[in-house]
């Protein structure tokens, strides 16, 4: 009975035994047989004898220069296909029809030109290639595409690339991806598209923007890897640090900004000009600084001739009151010598010998305009002989004050030398603001910036020397 036992043991052990090697010979021969690995053997052409069940086939780092869909049409199951370091230039667009479960092509470091499959999974670089042939542009099943170490000039959009989710296609010839990427690419997970020569320009501005919304963990390589390459001045700089105002890239809104700011500050100095009254002002200072030229430039020797007064006043009755509150108060307080005719005039002489002797006599002559000056026949010809004794004896000793405003149309036309002053603008406006009245003395004062020698009534010589207390 014992050896009954034993015997079936031992039997049992043997049949287990063969079980085990009959198994394992043949699950290696079935990875054999789905698995074909003919790479590095100098192969020309695709071999004829391939297993038709193969699922895997590597043939990289070879010879082949072209692939004819006899040469894989039986492999109906084949799911990978590895043809990297080989002469490949042109696939023939029908070559993989048969090949429906194809997932992964390996087609780098070939010479391709054209190229029509149906993969999952494609990679193409090192290849040369200048843009992405347009076949690939219609794989909708495409999951990731590797076009590393091209020549490619733009970043690809995803509109017909529908299920991409990898991009890489780092180390290319492209100076400004497209903005729209990321909006067009939605369902991507990953893009490697750093170490390009990005020119940091307008043009790329957008594109920074864009990719540091994205997380760092969709773009990879970021930031270090994205560098600027243009210009010089920005070479090396990342381009998370390079920073250009929608201003300075946009011409229209840059012209419509200058235009709007220009506008808005001619209007504001206009009305400030208006409010300041920044005109009358302007005038002011440009009368001073002209009369102080003149009264530097007269000789002296033509000044030292028989004055009695620094200035003859003609002026109308009705202002008067102006005359004498505010006009002869402050000259006389300046040691200016006034002329007056109702004071200085020689009873017995005509009144338009008075007028004469008084200009003749005074180094300078104030008319105070206004509406009544010009009403006043006498205060004409007052003007008429001062200005005639402007241009005999050839200096500016001519002060006109506008009291009041002179319509042009209320002057005479006899009073031609009159329009012609008013024309002109030669003369000191009197300002209403008391703000202004210093300004307007110190006018006044410029005009007597000079030291003569006046004649008193008894003959008597003294030397006059009036400056600007400003």
């Amino acid at each position: 009975m014992t050896k009954d036992k034993e015997s079936i043991v031992r039997s049992f052990h043997y049949v287990y035994i063969v079980t085990l090697i009959v198994g394992t010979i043949i699950q290696f021969s079935d990875a054999s047989e789905f698995a074909v690995d003919m790479s590095k053997i100098g192969l020309t052409h695709v071999p004829k004898d391939l297993p038709p069940k193969t699922k895997v086939l590597d043939m990289s780092w070879n010879y082949i220069s072209e692939l004819h869909i006899s040469d894989i049409s039986s492999l109906s199951g084949l799911k990978v296909l590895r043809l990297s370091h080989n002469k490949v230039r042109v696939l023939d667009f029908s070559i993989f029809r048969f090949n429906q479960d194809l997932e992964y092509l390996d087609l780098s470091h070939n010479q391709l030109q054209k190229i029509s499959c149906y993969p999952i999974v494609l990679d193409l670089h090192s290849n040369r290639i200048r843009s992405i042939p347009k076949p690939i542009m219609k794989l909708e099943a495409l999951q990731e595409l590797n076009v590393a170490f091209n020549s490619l000039a733009h970043l690809p959009g995803c509109d017909m690339f529908s299920s991409l989710s990898v991009l890489i296609i780092d180390y290319n010839s492209i100076p400004d991806p497209s903005a729209d990427f990321f909006q067009s690419c939605q369902k991507i997970t990953s893009v490697r598209a750093g170490n390009n020569p990005f020119q940091c320009t307008c043009e790329l501005r957008e594109f920074i923007q864009s990719i540091s919304q994205v997380s760092s963990e969709v773009v990879e390589g970021w930031p270090d890897s994205y560098k600027c390459d243009y210009p010089e001045s920005y070479k090396g700089t990342p381009l998370k640090d390079f920073h250009v105002s929608q201003l300075t890239c946009n011409t229209a809104l840059l012209i419509v900004t200058i235009g709007v700011t220009g506008l808005v500050l001619a209007v504001t100095v206009t009305v400030l000009c208006i409010y300041f009254d920044l005109p009358w002002y302007l005038r002011m200072v440009c009368q001073w600084t002209q009369t102080r030229r003149r009264a530097r430039n007269v000789p002296l020797e033509e000044l030292q001739r028989t004055l009695q007064f620094h200035a003859f006043i003609s002026y109308s009755e009705h202002d008067s009151a102006w005359v004498k509150g505010e006009l002869i108060p402050n000259l006389e307080k300046e040691d200016i010598r006034i002329c007056l005719h109702e004071r200085n005039f020689v009873p017995g002489k005509s009144i338009v010998e008075n007028i004469i002797n008084c200009i003749e006599k005074s180094y300078k002559s104030i008319f105070v305009l206004s509406p009544n000056f010009v009403q006043s026949e006498w205060c004409h010809y007052e003007l008429y002989f001062a200005h005639h004794n402007l241009f005999h004896e050839g200096s500016s000793n001519l002060i006109l004050i506008l009291l009041e405003p002179i319509p042009q149309n209320n002057i005479p036309s006899k009073y031609h030398k009159l329009r012609a002053l008013m024309t002109q603008r030669t003369y000191l406006e009197w300002p209403k603001e008391k703000s202004k009245h210093g300004l307007f003395w110190a006018n006044i004062r410029a005009a007597f910036h000079m030291k003569f020698t006046l004649i008193t009534e008894n003959n008597d010589v003294k030397t006059q020397s009036h400056k600007n207390p400003t």
